[in-house]
């Protein structure tokens, strides 16, 4: 095997010399055709194999500068990057002048979903060096997120209580993994601050859902701004935020009360129009556990009777309450009487007492 020398140099001055072996291979040196002897960089950045998600490019590529034993020499690094590993496919080769110790090179926005292969070899004194190793690296495929679309509350909407808010998922361009969504609350539309923020995972059926909980601090009668944004966490991605929405809370009414210490959202769908105050509750509104006249067990109130008032508090007549409840995704199977000024359901009816000027809920006793 051939030997020879070359010069060890401190700051440029020769403090003496080593032997070392030529071999052939990527990691040799070079036999210089120049005024130079160059040795091969080694490669640093990104790591052999890695994976880089399409929206983190442009890849920055990094490499440990060779010895070149001309310290006079001006030197200047080739890169190569192809999507085969004999290189016969190159799709970019930039160059740069040397850094402090490493150089690098950040390339153009490379196809996604692609595997890629590159090395880099030093160029000085009139001598071109060998290529380094080879190392690899992916970039992964295009993933993006449309922006969720806001369901409930609408602009303008005013809610007893913190609202349920719901939005549209995001539709997922590519292989997107898992979702979550962050729901933002702010009392200005530009969102310099937060009085609220949470990320939940992606619901089930399109919709995504969000209820604040009882113990939020409520800045009743204050406008307040929410938004949506979907995050794929895994990929590290996030959507456009969705459009700004407007909603004013209302003190927690009884009903809505109610509603929660039964574990549930009064509305947790589209808000209901008008303000509440119209209509006042009188007896029977306490929640407990009934037995029916036909021994069915049921937790008293239920949330359509709770809905039902609550509608004829916000100054809709019984029947128009029930219709609306129907338009919109609410169950309800109530049955107005305007003779008795009466709503009947399978086990209770509510009624106007004419004596109080408040509604009453009545158990049942017969079919």
């Amino acid at each position: 095997m051939p030997r020879f020398k070359v010069l060890s140099v401190t700051r440029g001055v020769v403090v003496g010399t080593v032997t070392m072996l030529a071999v052939a291979c990527a990691q040799s040196p070079t036999a210089p055709t120049g005024s130079a002897t160059v040795l091969t960089p080694a490669l640093v950045a990104p790591a052999n194999g890695a994976l880089i998600a399409n929206m983190k490019q442009p890849v920055t590529l990094t490499i440990t500068n060779a010895l070149v034993t001309d310290s006079t020499a001006t030197v200047l690094y080739t890169f190569e990057v192809a999507t085969d590993a004999a290189f016969t496919s190159k799709v970019q080769t930039p160059t740069a002048s040397p850094g402090n110790g490493q150089t690098s090179v950040m390339l153009n926005p490379l196809t996604p979903g692609q595997n890629y292969f590159w090395h880099a070899r030093a160029t000085g004194g009139g001598t071109v060096g060998l290529f380094s190793a080879t190392g690899t690296f992916t970039v992964g495929p295009a993933l993006a997120l449309s922006t969720p679309n806001p369901v409930a509350p609408q602009a303008g909407a005013t809610p007893s209580g913190w609202p349920t808010l719901t939005v549209t998922n995001s539709i997922r361009t590519g292989p997107v993994a898992q979702l979550s969504y962050r729901f933002d609350v702010s009392t200005t539309s530009t969102f310099a601050s937060t009085i609220l923020s949470a990320t939940v995972s992606e619901g089930p059926n399109g919709q995504t859902s969000f209820t604040p909980p009882f113990s939020t601090p409520l800045p009743a009668g204050t406008l307040l701004f929410w938004r949506v944004t979907a995050v794929d966490a895994q990929d590290g991605i996030t959507s456009a935020a969705s459009t700004t929405l407007s909603f004013t809370p209302q003190a927690l009414t009884r009903q809505a009360f109610l509603a929660v210490t039964e574990g549930q959202t009064l509305w947790p769908g589209i808000q209901p129009p008008g303000t509440n105050g119209h209509a006042t509750l009188g007896d029977g509104w306490d929640v407990r556990s009934v037995t029916s006249f036909n021994g069915v067990t049921f937790l008293s109130p239920p949330l359509e009777i709770l809905q039902e008032f609550d509608l004829i508090d916000r100054g809709m007549d019984p029947q128009a309450a029930i219709d609306w409840m129907h338009a919109n995704g609410y169950f309800n199977d109530g049955v107005w009487s305007p003779s008795n000024s009466v709503v009947g359901y399978p086990f209770e009816y509510i009624f106007l007492n004419n004596d109080t000027g408040a509604w009453d809920l009545v158990v049942r006793v017969g079919g």
